[in-house]
């Protein structure tokens, strides 16, 4: 995410951040955010990061990026996150995770619908036309059920 920043404010934009209590005691933040709004915990940082936004993108990242990805996909499957859920597959980074996805289908632990939540793009131009394409829509929760 850093480099994601420095892009941004190098091309005149303001970054705001919101942090867990623990991550400002562990000075655990980009030093040039303009406003960092401090929560009590990952869940509401979570949960303020999702609101009102028409899409959220999964960057290639590591476990924390994972975790709140497959939070906001679950939810998004659940009916409850309206935006759409975006998985930038750069250099294939994501593969293993989606062969994970297949397999659990496979395995009847995942509907044969999975995908539909889902958009997976690979290169930049398609994540720029994913995100202008981005409308908030709920799914009904039975989407979730086993098929």
């Amino acid at each position: 995410m850093g480099i994601v920043i420095d892009i941004f404010n190098e091309n005149g934009a303001t970054v705001e951040g919101i942090i867990p209590d623990f991550m400002k005691e562990l000075e655990f933040h980009h030093p040039n955010l303009e406003n960092i709004k401090i929560v009590d915990t990952m869940s509401t940082r979570k949960d303020l990061l999702r609101e009102d936004t028409d899409a959220v993108v999964a960057l290639p990242g590591g476990i924390g990026t994972i975790e709140e990805f497959i939070e906001t996909y679950t939810l998004k499957r659940l009916g409850v996150y309206p935006g759409a859920v975006i998985l930038f597959n750069q250099d294939g980074f994501y593969d293993p995770m989606l062969d994970l996805f297949r397999h659990l289908e496979k395995s009847n632990m995942l509907n044969s619908n999975w995908n539909d939540a889902l958009i997976v793009v690979d290169n930049v131009n398609d994540l720029i036309e994913a995100i202008e394409q981005s409308k908030r829509e709920r799914l009904e929760p039975r989407h979730y059920a086993p098929a």
